[in-house]
Parts: C-alpha cells; sequence; structure tokens
C-alpha cells in the first residue's frame, strides 16, 4: 500500500474526531457584553439621547372619569428630562423634570416645587418615574441573552422574532430587582417588559406597538400597562412628533427654567 493510500483512513478519522468536538462555548464575559450591546441599542432605538416629543398619558378605572394628561417631552442624555403638561386645562404649566439623580415637580398654582422618588406612580397611572425618566437602562441593569428567536406579539397583533434579556439591577443601582425584555432582534425595538420583585414575583407588564418609523428614527409609538397589583386599572400612553436633535440646550433642565417658561404649544394634529 502506498503511503499516500495508507494516510487516507487516517486523515478521515482525524476529519471525524474534530466535527465531534464542540466549537468552544462563549465566555460569560463575551455573553454578557454581547447582551449589553443590544441593550444599549435597543435604549436609544425608540427615544434617542437627545430629543424632543410629544407624549400623553390615559388612565382608565370602570366606574371613574378617564384622566388624561398630554405633554411637552425633552430628553437630554441619559439623566436629564423635562415633561411639561399642556393638557388637561387644569394642569397646564405643571412640570415634571429629573435632573441626574434627583426628580422634582412643579405645581404652578401653588409656585412650589416638591421632590419625588423614582418608585412614585407617574400621575397615578401603571407608570412609575423610573418607566419614563429611567430608560436608559444599561446604566442601571446587568443584562444576559436567555433566549434567541421567539415570538412575541405587539399591540397591533404582529409578530416579531426576538431576543430575550434578563436585566438584573446592578447593586446600588435605582430601578426594578429583575426585568425581562423582549426586543426585535432586527430593529432593536422593544416589544414587551416584565417587571419583578426581588422575590419574583411580577410586578407589571409594558407591550408596545404602532410603531412609525422615518428612514431609521422612529417618530411615533404606543405602549400599554397590565399592573398585576392593580388589575382593575387600564394605562396606556402614546408617544409622537418624535425627532432626534444633535443637542439639546442645557436650559430646559432647571427648576427656575420650569417656574418661568411659558411655551407657544401648537395644537395637537393627532
Amino acid at each position: 500500500m502506498s503511503t499516500r493510500s495508507a494516510l487516507v483512513p487516517i486523515l478521515a478519522a482525524a476529519l471525524a474526531l474534530s466535527a465531534a468536538i464542540p466549537a468552544p462555548a462563549q465566555s460569560a464575559e463575551a455573553q454578557s457584553a454581547e447582551a449589553l450591546d443590544v441593550l444599549k441599542k435597543a435604549d436609544i432605538a425608540l427615544v434617542p439621547r437627545n430629543a424632543d416629543f410629544r407624549w400623553a398619558l390615559r388612565v382608565e378605572r370602570e366606574g371613574e372619569p378617564v384622566k388624561e394628561n398630554r405633554f411637552l417631552g425633552f430628553k437630554k442624555g441619559d439623566l436629564k428630562y423635562l415633561f411639561y403638561t399642556y393638557y388637561p386645562d387644569s394642569a397646564y404649566g405643571q412640570c415634571h423634570l429629573r435632573i441626574d439623580a434627583a426628580i422634582w415637580m412643579y405645581l404652578p398654582l401653588a409656585d412650589d416645587t416638591v421632590k419625588t422618588s423614582y418608585k412614585s406612580a407617574f400621575l397615578g397611572s401603571g407608570l412609575s418615574y423610573a418607566d419614563v425618566m429611567y430608560n436608559e437602562l444599561a446604566r442601571y441593569y446587568d443584562a444576559k441573552i436567555i433566549e434567541r428567536g421567539g415570538s412575541r406579539r405587539d399591540l397591533d397583533g404582529t409578530d416579531h422574532s426576538c431576543v430575550a434579556l434578563e436585566l438584573i439591577a446592578r447593586k446600588g443601582a435605582d430601578g426594578y430587582a429583575r426585568i425581562l425584555s423582549y426586543i426585535d432582534e432586527s430593529s432593536f425595538l422593544t416589544i414587551e417588559r416584565e417587571y419583578f420583585t426581588l422575590s419574583g414575583q411580577r410586578l407589571k407588564s409594558i407591550v408596545y406597538g404602532s410603531f412609525e418609523i422615518s428612514g431609521r428614527t422612529v417618530t411615533a409609538f404606543r405602549l400599554s400597562i397590565a399592573n398585576d397589583l392593580d388589575p382593575g386599572q387600564k394605562t396606556t400612553a402614546r408617544f409622537w412628533n418624535l425627532a432626534p436633535k444633535s443637542e439639546m440646550p442645557e436650559k430646559y433642565f432647571s427648576l427656575n427654567f420650569a417656574r418661568t417658561w411659558q411655551p407657544k404649544v401648537e395644537p395637537d394634529k393627532q
């Protein structure tokens, strides 16, 4: 038998053996970095780092009048927000302001400011201040991918192929103990989030949808909250006229500005 003929079965056996050996598993560090990258992209997919927009909050409960508030919204980076109330008339000029780690309400009728907590319910709704003013989840949570390619349905009934992230609050960070976030694998739009206590009790879920997109920018979307602790309450919100800004003026994010600002508010077109 020639030397070449003798090598054929040896090479075949070596190839078979190499095929049976599984590829090296992705390291924990690499998995964490990948999950955090997905989360960072999702953080800015709906509301960019610098943006202005309008948004409305609607709270319904059987047997009670529907409550709706509308706001001019301004966001700068991760830590600065201003919501200026322009509807209803009874709350006109009321401001909700986040400056770094502090959250304030300005009450124009009393000409007074009140400090509040990120845990507080936002205007008695199923949303907390953390939900509307702490959108930079990558700052506060460690992330882990727990599923790929699972199907999640948005508010409009459209199925999305999602990556599921488990988010665990970092030590000393503000926020929920644990969140499951389902993010569209191609667009990085958040489709659903579930929120849990440290003991594992689910607090609520938020489902997103009605996405309107111009180019690569989301210009409008809606969300609906199911509150496990208060199932009789229905909270919905819609965001529109979302416009990314290269820069956002610093002046918006001060208590003195909130006290004195009197913007001209154009009528809503939707």
